[in-house]
């Protein structure tokens, strides 16, 4: 892979996952940049971390780390054609869908650095919108997902033997 076409200058490339192969469907993966090897854009496949990533203008917003306030970072994408919007409907806006974002140097993804993320952050799919041109995916953590199911009663070694045994060692 020559080129990537980043313009920024940190060239700070931007990769995230939408994992549905619990609803029996696929992995989808996108990238904020494309390759010069094809004429259009969306053709210039992105080779990284041994899979093939599609290069897609997505906007994202909300990531902290810490702090005491709800994280519920965003991804904004172009659907035009609504076929990532009719997937996600088939499985009801996919709640709890993992996602997974990565952060890597365009020098390292040209070179197929194996070791170019140098940032990965998980989350779960909460919610999905759309106005028909603009897809917005709500992320969640994993302890802040609001169909996330807590046990109800206090939490003891007699019904948990292994509960906190990792602290005396």
């Amino acid at each position: 892979m020559p080129n990537l076409n980043k313009s920024t200058f940190d060239r700070l490339i931007e990769f995230y996952s939408l994992d549905l192969t619990v609803f029996g469907d696929a992995v989808y993966r996108f990238v904020n940049t494309s390759t010069f090897e094809a004429d259009l854009p969306e053709d210039g496949i992105i080779r990284f971390s041994g899979q093939d990533w599609t290069p897609y203008a997505f906007v994202t917003s909300g990531w902290q780390r810490g702090g005491e306030n709800l994280v519920q970072p965003t991804i904004e994408m172009p659907d035009f054609g609504s076929a990532l919007a009719v997937t996600l409907a088939k499985y009801d806006d996919a709640p709890g869908a993992p996602v997974t974002r990565y952060l890597a140097l365009a020098d390292d993804v040209i070179a197929d650095n194996p070791q170019a993320a140098f940032q990965t952050e998980r989350y779960l799919l909460d919610s999905v919108s759309s106005d028909g041109q603009v897809l917005t995916l709500t992320l969640a953590t994993h302890a802040d997902f609001k169909r996330a199911k807590f046990p109800g009663f206090k939490m003891t070694r007699e019904h948990y033997p292994g509960l906190g045994s990792n602290l005396l060692r």
